[in-house]
């Protein structure tokens, strides 16, 4: 896959013309961090789009990265927005979004399972995710294990925070009598 090139330009892009390839919900109080921030000091960064390939009717553009950063600007009534354009397949740039993500300190036990799912969807098998994504190959194939095996308590229990998503992926790897003990 060749790299996307990048515009030299940021581009101010109507905001309503944007497809979020890969949405995700929001933590409120980070987006209310995000808005106040926005508000009190401007944009630090501009969002990331390439050309619209998906399809969607009424888009010129995907976005790569920045959906907070878009939520916050029409929550502070902005119809624009500034825009890094680059020259990015579909592929490429669902990748670059999942690697945004990741790159975060704190990410959502259900955005890495959301990214990881959508690169299998693409393909891609457990080692070709880890090396696009920097993880583990035997954690990659974890998480794998516990999106085949339907494990929504497992998943449940990361999201509010009683468990790390290791440890889960250990536990799914059990028998189910000692699943519910060590959950």
């Amino acid at each position: 896959m060749s790299k996307p090139k990048r515009d030299s330009k940021i581009k101010m892009i109507q905001i309503d013309r944007i497809n979020i390839l890969n949405p995700r919900a929001r933590n409120q109080k980070i987006f209310h961090d995000i808005a106040v921030n926005i508000t009190q000091v401007g944009l630090k960064r501009p969002i990331t789009v390439t050309p619209c390939r998906s399809g969607v009717p009424d888009k010129d553009y995907d976005l790569i990265c920045g959906q907070g950063r878009i939520e916050a600007f029409m929550a502070c009534g902005q119809t624009e927005i500034p825009a890094l354009v680059v020259d990015a397949s579909e592929e490429q740039a669902l990748i670059m979004s999942l690697v945004e993500n990741l790159a975060r300190r704190q990410h959502r036990a259900s955005d890495l399972l959301q990214g990881i799912e959508a690169l299998q969807k693409q393909g891609y098998d457990s080692k070709e995710i880890a090396t696009k994504t920097g993880l583990g190959v035997d954690y990659v194939q974890g998480l794998q294990n516990l999106m085949e095996k339907g494990e929504d308590r497992l998943l449940a229990a990361v999201e509010a925070g009683q468990m790390p998503i290791s440890l889960a992926v250990r536990i799914a790897e059990g028998p189910e009598d000692e699943q519910r003990a060590l959950q």
